[in-house]
């Protein structure tokens, strides 16, 4: 079965399009609390689309272990609390090899990563790069650059963000290829993160070099959103990690290439995916029947 690499992207509701404006203030306009908004209606939109591991199944749980021992290094950064914390969910799709974070802290991994990654150090190589998005409000900064003033006031006027705008949103982030700018901060960012929290920050180019070697000369895979994996990307971040760390760190030999802070390892991790997760009913079944059923009518004019 042929691997993905992409969260596939939804459509961009008309709606948001056709009012948008290159008049955003660069990550300062949305509040931390319009951003855990923002958050958990890109959350609601991507349950719609792919299947997610119960809160209680043992992958979700290690997954959050995982992300909480990369809490204390990414403090310094931007505190967590501004954002209610990180929300961790596992996408159960073992040909999907990603990992996706949306304003407000709402990270998400692919069973396909998991299986694919041959230690701790790579996932969370990965998930501190995640985390670098969120630490610099990327996303946000994003929208901000692209809807107006106006628009985006518009959002938060009701009690809720509506659905149409939500799938919107949801498909502008996932669609949206971050800036080289962006993506080497959240390299550089989660590197730190991976490093402070006693991780291989060399796990993040072991990563790249995989996904490389998965492409066996074809397209260049990518992964994170659209952050593409190149042997330039793997050069700069390895140049880095060795002008910040110099001899303390080199591939293979200090800091962690194990899972810390969890209940299981990663081997044990990986058989429990194989034999099956328990999914949270209703997720990756499409909106509700009744939602389906209005926008079909709206459509027909009845």
């Amino acid at each position: 079965m042929k691997r993905r690499f992409l969260l596939p992207l939804a459509l961009v509701a008309g709606a948001l399009s056709a009012n948008a404006c290159g008049d955003g203030l660069g990550g300062y306009l949305i509040s931390n609390e319009q951003e855990l908004e923002l958050g958990a209606s890109v959350d609601a939109q991507l349950r719609y689309q792919y299947r997610i591991a119960t809160p209680e199944d043992a992958a979700t749980v290690w997954a959050a272990e995982l992300v909480a021992s990369l809490v204390p290094a990414s403090a310094p950064f931007r505190d967590p609390a501004e954002i209610g914390g990180y929300k961790v969910a596992v996408i159960a799709d073992d040909d999907l090899i990603n990992a996706f974070a949306a304003p407000g802290g709402f990270t998400y991994i692919s069973t396909g990563l998991i299986l694919q990654a041959q230690d701790c150090a790579e996932i969370t190589g990965v998930l501190g790069h995640e985390l670098g998005h969120v630490t610099e409000r990327h996303g946000v900064k994003q929208l901000e650059e692209q809807y107006a003033v106006s628009v985006i006031a518009e959002w938060f006027l009701g009690e809720g963000i509506a659905n149409d705008v939500a799938n919107g949103i949801y498909g502008f982030l996932l669609s949206t290829t971050f800036s080289q700018e962006h993506e080497a901060e959240a390299d550089s960012v989660g590197l730190q993160i991976a490093y402070g929290a006693g991780y291989n920050p060399y796990g993040l180019t072991d990563f790249f070099a995989k996904l490389l070697a998965l492409s066996s000369g074809v397209e260049v895979p990518t992964f994170l959103s659209s952050h593409p994996a190149t042997q330039d990307r793997i050069d700069d971040t390895s140049a880095e990690i060795e002008k910040r760390y110099g001899d303390a760190v080199n591939p293979g030999t200090t800091q962690t290439y194990g899972c810390l802070g969890t209940t299981m390892t990663l081997d044990q991790i990986k058989a429990h995916i194989q034999g099956g997760l328990a999914i949270i009913p209703g997720t990756g079944e499409g909106p509700p029947a009744d939602a389906s059923s209005n926008a079909a009518a709206d459509q027909s004019g009845t």
